[in-house]
């Protein structure tokens, strides 16, 4: 088991904490047979019981009765079932000990093991069960404590099935179990590990577009441009979504869509970057025509998009086809970034037609709302007069 190896957590995880032993072997009989008839469940693990055991309590009274004491009559019972090494078997090139003992058919008999003959000081031979009381035991299911709650953990592997259906099942086998009072679960492994990774993602993806903002602002020294470049990153996020949906990553023709996993996220947040870039390539040269060359917004905004079209279209395909390659899997472990450049692929090629076509609209009405921003307009200017 490769998970097991690496000690990374699995798929399903199913943790049932209780007040005690004897709530939480119940619940847990309960639950593990619903999760383990889930599709795509495998390699079940449920409640870990113990090995049966047997304990010998020895009578000190009844053995001091023959002129025997606990030690001796241990003695003989350990000798008799666990053996002991006689002699040697002497090999080429190492020697081999050989261990006397009952045959396994006496010693792992409850009943003869009763009958397990005790040679007194007198050379007679007594029953164990004369001399000790012989009991036979279950041993101690083995709890783990999270939290200093006692808990018991049900994990199982995926086969052919992803995790977001697999937990969604899950919860729903579980609304159906009635806890009793004092006991509650939690659902782990990676399940829990990836909502983690998200939580982290998602503050990552704040501080990039809050260091973004920022950067824009002092860039143009208005918010207006800055507001609409930064409006391409969510409306990127249809051509991120489609991707991830429609694209295959699966070896199997007719098998669509992939997971949004921590490695797409990093392609959203990767994205960002890109999608801004291509504004600014855009913003900067209407700045110059408006600003530099009296040019009106409207002229300005469509000779910048002609002129603009060729770099921003040259860098985005740049972009694209040096992705391509891990896109389609090609190289060793290329399969764990494919969701990374699926994203980047579908955020990027609709953010182009959004670079080009609807930010240049929405600034001109965003301007046109507020023409006092600039006082007297281009006419400002002191470049404007000549």
């Amino acid at each position: 088991m490769i998970g097991d190896m690496e000690a990374s957590p699995e798929p399903i995880e199913v943790k049932l904490f209780g007040p005690n032993t004897e709530v939480l072997e119940k619940l847990a009989e309960e639950v593990s047979p619903r999760i383990e008839k889930l599709e795509g469940a495998v390699d079940f693990k449920g409640l870990q019981r113990g090995n049966p055991e047997m304990v010998i309590q020895v009578d000190p009274v009844q053995a001091g009765r023959l002129g025997m004491g606990v030690d001796q009559v241990s003695e003989q019972v350990g000798a008799g079932l666990l053996g002991l090494t006689e002699t040697e078997l002497r090999s080429t090139d190492r020697t081999v000990g050989i261990r006397v003992r009952f045959p396994d058919s006496f010693r792992f008999n409850f009943e003869r093991v009763r009958d397990f003959p005790i040679l007194t000081p007198a050379h007679q031979f007594v029953p164990l069960s004369a001399l000790a009381q012989v009991d036979e035991l279950q041993g101690q299911t083995q709890l783990l404590r999270e939290d200093q709650h006692l808990m018991v953990d049900l994990t199982a592997r995926l086969e052919n099935r992803d995790l977001g259906s697999a937990i969604r099942d899950v919860e729903r086998v579980l609304a159906q179990v009635p806890f009793p009072p004092g006991t509650s679960y939690e659902i782990g492994g990676q399940y829990e590990s990836q909502q983690q990774s998200f939580r982290d993602l998602l503050r990552v993806l704040a501080l990039a577009l809050a260091a973004v903002f920022i950067v824009l602002v002092i860039q143009f020294r208005a918010f207006a441009p800055a507001l609409i470049i930064m409006s391409a990153a969510p409306l990127s996020l249809v051509g991120v979504f489609g991707a991830l949906v429609l694209l295959p990553i699966h070896l199997h023709p007719f098998e669509m869509g992939t997971a949004l996993n921590v490695s797409s996220f990093m392609g959203i947040i990767l994205m960002v970057g890109l999608v801004v870039k291509n504004g600014i390539i855009l913003f900067e040269y209407v700045h110059k025509l408006w600003e530099e060359q009296g040019l009106p917004l409207g002229e300005a905004l469509v000779e910048a998009g002609k002129i603009r079209v060729r770099p921003i279209l040259m860098t985005t395909l740049c972009t694209l086809f040096g992705l391509m390659p891990l896109a389609l899997g090609f190289g060793a472990g290329a399969e764990l970034q494919k969701p990374l450049a699926l994203a980047v692929i579908g955020g990027l090629s609709v953010s182009t037609f959004i670079t080009l076509l609807v930010m240049p609209v929405l600034y001109s009405l965003l301007e046109q709302r507020a023409p006092s921003r600039r006082g007297a307009g281009p006419s400002s200017s002191p470049v404007s007069g000549n």
